[in-house]
């Protein structure tokens, strides 16, 4: 346990998931430590048409190490089903409208939804923990023992350590690592929530793919904050690069915003790839809710700088393929809390941390990478596969350093 826990004060940039996963490990490190959250938006944070997988032991380790409740809302996966628009399996896939069911790959993954996770990891935040919401930072600098954070309306604030969970536009990273930016993979998805109870003809318990040619549709059902179940679906496609103008540096296109010409450009997709009943789902979404997400990835240099730490996607971004972004940042955060258990040098635990976090980045970035190339930007011909070959292809797109699993590294 650290010692002087009262002299500890720590400054968290960001208080989104990994903003409080990182509060609430330096919270429980150092009792009786002052920790301050800054979080720019000032009203609750939501995220539109986010659902999460998580895999059953991922969940479990962060459960056991305080992070996430047992208890929290889920609808339960079995499988995996890929499918593609041509051909007929076996059992008539293709004439139910599904499509050609490739492969029925084991999937022992549960679907959350972010704004559930979200507000029980805020919960768990201690009282004595400062939230401050409509608390902009706007640069971070490193002095002789801590660093600082400058804030919109000009004052300065010190802390002995301070962790950058702001996401992948981060300003804790820019001062650490000045014009280190994501960059954009040259394609992006459109994202929607509809209600599941209208969607009988779908696969009710599992996970499904649909490849086509130049991307592919990702689907699951997630729980709904009335009570009800979504269906929370993900369309990855390249786009032309006349629709969209310049995505480098672009944010998320929130519902209403995205032009008509992209829009349009989904609407062909689906009645030119997708098989009859998943081109009927997503059009259950209307066009004024649908949502698009450029997408992006990199790996920072380093994990710490002097007194400064990154977690979540200020340290690494991978590309959503990999279902890690969520589960990476809390895994960020419970790595932090285990090696601050045992060291009261900040100076020591920064380089720890670097050591213990920048590897398992690193490996889910380059892992998202491969998925993005294999079924976005340079397809197979999803039909000619049959069961044996298709789990062949896949697995060679799954290969990690030992040590490492698709979110992440192991506790």
């Amino acid at each position: 346990m650290v010692g002087a826990a009262g002299a500890v004060r720590v400054g968290v940039v960001g208080g989104s998931i990994a903003g409080c996963a990182g509060a609430l490990a330096a919270a429980r490190a150092v009792p009786g430590a002052a920790v301050v959250v800054f979080e720019r938006s000032a009203g609750e944070l939501r995220e539109r048409g986010a659902g999460i997988g998580i895999q059953h032991e991922r969940f479990g380790e962060l459960v056991g190490a305080g992070f996430l409740d047992a208890s929290l809302p889920a609808t339960p996966g079995h499988s995996r089903d890929w499918f593609t628009r041509d051909g007929v399996s076996a059992d008539g896939g293709g004439a139910s409208g599904l499509g050609k069911l490739i492969w029925r790959q084991p999937f022992p993954f549960n679907s959350y939804n972010w704004g559930h996770l979200y507000r029980s990891l805020r919960g768990r935040l201690p009282s004595r923990v400062e939230f401050r919401g409509d608390a902009r930072v706007v640069s971070a600098a490193s002095g002789d023992s801590g660093a600082s954070v400058t804030l919109a309306d000009g004052s300065v604030e010190h802390f002995d350590l301070l962790l950058g969970a702001d996401g992948y536009r981060s300003v804790v990273r820019e001062a650490m690592f000045p014009g280190v930016v994501p960059d954009y993979a040259g394609y992006l998805c459109w994202r929607g929530l509809s209600d599941f109870a209208e969607l009988k003809e779908l696969p009710q318990d599992s996970f499904s793919t649909v490849g086509f040619n130049h991307g592919h549709l990702v689907a699951y059902p997630i729980p709904a904050d009335d009570g009800r179940v979504h269906f929370n679906w993900v369309l990855y496609s390249a786009v032309p690069p006349d629709l969209t103008g310049d995505l480098s540096t672009a944010t998320s296109i929130p519902p209403g915003a995205v032009s008509d010409a992209v829009l349009d450009f989904m609407d062909s997709l689906l009645t030119r790839e997708l098989p009859p009943a998943w081109a009927a789902a997503i059009r259950k979404t209307a066009r004024e809710n649908v949502f698009i997400q450029p997408i992006y990835d990199f790996a920072a240099p380093a994990f710490t700088k002097d007194r400064m730490l990154l977690l979540g996607d200020a340290g690494a971004v991978s590309r959503p393929h990999a279902a890690a972004g969520t589960v990476k940042a809390m895994q960020d955060a419970a790595s932090l809390l285990d090696l601050w258990r045992t060291t009261d040098d900040l100076d020591e635990l920064a380089t720890r941390y670097d050591a213990a976090r920048r590897p398992a980045g690193s490996a889910v970035t380059a892992l998202a990478r491969r998925i993005g190339a294999a079924q976005v930007l340079d397809t197979p011909d999803w039909a000619a596969f049959e069961e044996a070959g298709f789990a062949a292809w896949l697995g060679a797109q799954m290969q990690l350093p030992d040590g490492t699993e698709m979110g992440g590294r192991r506790l």
